[in-house]
């Protein structure tokens, strides 16, 4: 079982992406800001977390570098998620540390491959 957090200032998304986790056999930490999600990374040490590029304007992609260069958190995979098709936003989330970027919605097979990808997860 992973531990995933899903970062997202949607109430309906994260619930969403929680139960698609649980439903898939993993713990879903869920965050709907940036201050919040960093203190849940920090004190959770999640497998992998999820996070919207468009919290409160681009402040997403600002999360993802700050998630990559703290030291607490820097081993953890960040995988973006955008209502923009992942090519439009891919190399950009990449610069900031990213390892992928998913379009919403996403698909429950998409998340579970990603799962298995980025945690070494066999469920």
């Amino acid at each position: 079982m992973a531990i995933i957090l899903f970062v997202d200032d949607e109430p309906l998304t994260l619930k969403l992406l929680s139960q698609a986790a649980n439903i898939l056999g993993h713990q879903a930490l869920t965050s709907s800001n940036q201050e919040g999600a960093f203190a849940l990374a920090v004190r959770q040490n999640p497998d992998l977390i999820v996070t919207d590029i468009n919290l409160a304007g681009q402040k997403g992609l600002e999360l993802v570098r700050r998630f990559k260069t703290e030291e607490a958190t820097k081993d953890i995979p960040v995988v973006t998620l955008s209502a923009l098709e992942p090519i439009e936003v891919e190399a950009t989330a990449r610069e900031y540390g990213a390892v992928a970027s998913l379009s919403k919605p996403i698909r429950l097979q998409t998340l579970l491959e990603v799962i298995r990808e980025y945690t070494q997860e066999e469920n």
